[in-house]
């Protein structure tokens, strides 16, 4: 019977410090994974240097100035020229996928800049969005998000257009400021459709 009672003591004495070293050492938190990019820091200046460009141009839009329009088209072609592509050729299949969409940049800019027709301008903003958009999925930008948005009626009734923004606000570069037909009152008309998201190191694909 004592050797049942020393028993019992000794397991409940332990369960006891058991319970205080477990309460004075708590648990930790899981380390939360840094984000490292798949990319060099030269591949991502250079999708950087378009995007800033981009932007800058479709700011231009905006406010329906030529001038900054075709400023800002001229930086973007060096950015889309300087792009540095040939790090992809580290895996063929993205190389392949990543040149149609680059080229497609390319000559949407190159209309942006020599087209006379404001019009014209808009519609191949709106086919360079679309071919940058490609781009971002196909190499995984992961340094920032871009937002995808869409105007409804961006060249009238029923005839959307898209463009890609580094924030989540809506600012439509196609009816803009100074539309004919609707002033600056269409200005936030649109909406994000899509969030390219590759930032979180368990980043697979756009949202």
């Amino acid at each position: 019977m004592k050797k049942l009672l020393v028993v019992i003591v000794v397991v409940i004495a332990a369960f006891l410090v058991y319970k205080l070293i477990k309460k004075d050492n708590p648990p930790r938190e899981k380390p939360v994974p840094i984000a490292v990019s798949k990319h060099s820091d030269v591949f991502n200046h250079s999708v950087d240097a378009v995007l800033a460009s981009y932007y800058v141009m479709a700011d231009g839009f905006v406010n329906w100035d030529t001038a900054a329009v075709s400023k800002a088209a001229l930086t973007l072609q060096t950015a889309l020229t300087d792009f540095k592509v040939e790090e992809l050729k580290q895996d063929s299949a993205i190389y392949q996928t990543a040149r149609y969409p680059l080229e497609m940049a390319k000559t949407n800019t190159g209309i942006i800049v020599n087209a006379r027709d404001w019009a014209e301008k808009r519609h191949a903003l709106n086919d360079l969005s679309d071919a940058l958009r490609m781009l971002l999925l196909t190499v995984k930008y992961d340094q920032a998000l871009v937002y995808w948005q869409e105007c409804p009626m961006a060249f009238g009734e029923g005839q959307p257009a898209n463009w890609l923004s580094g924030k989540n606000e809506i600012v439509n570069p196609y009816l803009g400021t100074k539309d004919p037909k609707y002033g600056q009152t269409m200005l936030n008309c649109g909406e994000n459709k899509m969030i390219i998201d590759f930032t979180k190191p368990d980043s697979a694909q756009a949202k």
